[in-house]
């Protein structure tokens, strides 16, 4: 029997060595007689779902993923549909933590209150579990010490859950990465506080390299720019380190064309809104001969909702009117 189950799972893809860590699980001593048969059953249902590298890889961080029965594995899917996951978000978050599938669905229901007591909704606990699924398998007291040791760092509490709701991850980072990460950007030339502001408003920056931050400065520099004029630039904007140079480059080439590069350093944030929508309003706002200059372009970025009470046409109409990719090069 063992040289018939070694032989199927090698024919799956297994190592030798990986059979041997799965089959000697305590989880799976039960089933020393008809382990073969149980692991058959378990594929050809997980199959359904993931490949089998995926599951290969599943199995070997969760061996006691073959000891669940088919009926356990169905209703955690189906307990999990009723919190609010979809059925595709619980493949993308187990095939990432598989000992998802190891958690009761009242450990999973308690953590859930306990975030939502910390200043979250169900509705951004879904979300952010769902893009950081090891949230799960994190203590309450591992979160809440997180939460403090940021706090220790300047943060107030609602910015910690803000930063981790947009970057999730960063449950995932020791104190001595970020406390690390704030000297680097210090470095650079930004104070503290500055830094402190950049990653409340993109806290990816945690998860960013310090050599793509320090190329992506230099590039900007490349562009024309002094250095300090690039960290104001990302102070204002630090989605900027985000964004590849040649969207960047595209978004200054416009502004430059259009005799309103004085945007890019003044007011930087503005690069945000689409090329598409500023050149279907600035069209708009040439056929209605209306200038736009320093003192009035911020009719460039109205809301919507403003952009349409004052001049009777919305964001969708302008693009359609306008479309950039026919745009006339002119004013």
């Amino acid at each position: 029997m063992l040289e018939k189950l070694k032989e199927y799972m090698l024919n799956f893809g297994y190592q030798d060595s990986d059979i041997i860590e799965i089959i000697s699980d305590y989880s799976l001593r039960n089933y020393k007689d008809n382990l073969l048969d149980k692991i058959e059953k378990i594929n050809t249902y997980l199959l359904k779902f993931y490949t089998k590298k995926e599951i290969i890889r599943m199995t070997k961080s969760l061996p006691s993923l073959y000891s669940y029965s088919i009926e356990n594995l169905t209703k955690k899917n189906n307990d999990l549909i009723e919190l609010g996951y979809t059925k595709e978000d619980i493949i993308k978050m187990t095939r990432i933590v598989p000992i998802l599938y190891s958690h009761s669905i009242e450990t999973i229901k308690m953590k859930i209150t306990d975030l939502i007591e910390l200043g979250y909704t169900k509705e951004e606990i879904l979300k952010v579990t769902k893009f950081f699924p090891p949230l799960y398998s994190l203590s309450i007291d591992n979160i809440k010490e997180k939460i403090n040791n940021l706090i220790k760092l300047g943060y107030s509490k609602e910015e910690v859950i803000k930063m981790t709701k947009k970057h999730p991850s960063l449950y995932g980072r020791d104190i001595d990465s970020i406390k690390q990460r704030i000297n680097d950007l210090i470095s650079l030339g930004y104070s503290n506080i500055e830094v402190l502001k950049i990653t409340i408003d993109l806290p990816t920056l945690y998860g960013l390299s310090l050599n793509n931050i320090k190329n992506k400065i230099t590039d900007l520099i490349s562009l024309g720019y002094k250095k300090e004029e690039v960290l104001k630039m990302t102070k204002s904007l630090p989605v900027l380190f985000n964004l590849t140079i040649l969207k960047i480059k595209e978004k200054i080439d416009f502004y430059k064309e259009y005799n309103l590069e004085f945007i890019i350093l003044n007011d930087t944030k503005r690069l945000m809104q689409s090329i598409e929508l500023t050149y279907a309003r600035l069209m708009y706002f040439k056929d209605n001969n209306i200038l736009i200059d320093e003192i009035n372009y911020s009719k460039l970025f109205q809301s919507n909702q403003r952009f349409l009470s004052q001049f009777k046409i919305s964001n969708e109409a302008l693009l359609s009117l306008y479309p950039y990719s026919e745009k006339e090069k002119k004013l």
